[in-house]
Parts: structure tokens; C-alpha cells; sequence
């Protein structure tokens, strides 16, 4: 069961299949003087969270630092019918294996990786820092 998301109706249904198909999301996060900054990250739904990993020194960490308030979204169809939005909280998961060993992050990242030209160790190395979304809000159709 996930938590604030209705999987018994249609909108519901479509964005679980969404949070765990879709290979890349956007991140939106909140810089020291408030100006909004959305980037692109490759991420990992449990049915409760969503995982990702980022470069350490990245503009997203400190912003992060300030405010972990995050707004998480994915793409659409060209006509906006099945829109997924989550609002909540994202913090550094110390505890989160890296990207290389953690099984279901390998799975789903094994083709992405491949057709970006991007060698498995080396990006778990360059993005070493797990940080988690915890969704307080949900907002699909």
C-alpha cells in the first residue's frame, strides 16, 4: 500500500506505474534565496519513498541543506492527461547502499546507463550521495 496514493482509482493506478517505470523524474528544489531550481535525476520508487543519488557538491545538496522541501515530478503525455506531482521532504539516507550494489537500482538502470554511455561504477562513484524523498502530498491525474 503507498501511503497518500489512492491505488484504487485509475489516476492512482497509473502513477505507481508511472514512479516505477519512468527512468528519469524532475527534482525541484528551493537555493538559499528562494529561487526555484528543477533538475532531472534518475530515481527509484519503493512504494513509499523515492531514492536518488547526486554528485555531493551539487547545486541540489546545498540547496537542500536550507530547505529539504522538494517538489517531485514526471513526465507526462504530450497532452497532460496523466500527471504525477509529490510534495515532501528530502534528506541524505546514509544508510542507502550505492547505486552499483543496491539490486533494484541495477536492474532498472541497466539499459538507461548503457544507452547514455555511462559505466555503472563510475556514476555510483561521481553520484555517491543517496538522498530520499519522503512524499507528504500527492497530486496526479
Amino acid at each position: 500500500m503507498t501511503k497518500g496514493l489512492d491505488l484504487g482509482t485509475e489516476a492512482g493506478r497509473l502513477a505507481e506505474q508511472h514512479l516505477h517505470d519512468d527512468v528519469v523524474g524532475w527534482l525541484t528544489t528551493v537555493s538559499p534565496d528562494g529561487r526555484p531550481q528543477s533538475s532531472v535525476i534518475s530515481f527509484l520508487w519503493d512504494g513509499e519513498t523515492i531514492l536518488f543519488y547526486s554528485k555531493p557538491d551539487a547545486p541540489k545538496v546545498r540547496n537542500l541543506a536550507a530547505n529539504p522541501r522538494v517538489s517531485f515530478h514526471l513526465n507526462c503525455d504530450p497532452y497532460g492527461d496523466h500527471m504525477v506531482t509529490i510534495e515532501g521532504r528530502a534528506l541524505v539516507d546514509e544508510a542507502a547502499a550505492a547505486s552499483d550494489v543496491l539490486p533494484d537500482y541495477r536492474a532498472k538502470y541497466l539499459e538507461p546507463l548503457a544507452h547514455w554511455g555511462m559505466d555503472e561504477a563510475e556514476t555510483a562513484a561521481a553520484f555517491s550521495l543517496p538522498i530520499r524523498i519522503i512524499p507528504e502530498r500527492f497530486r496526479v491525474w
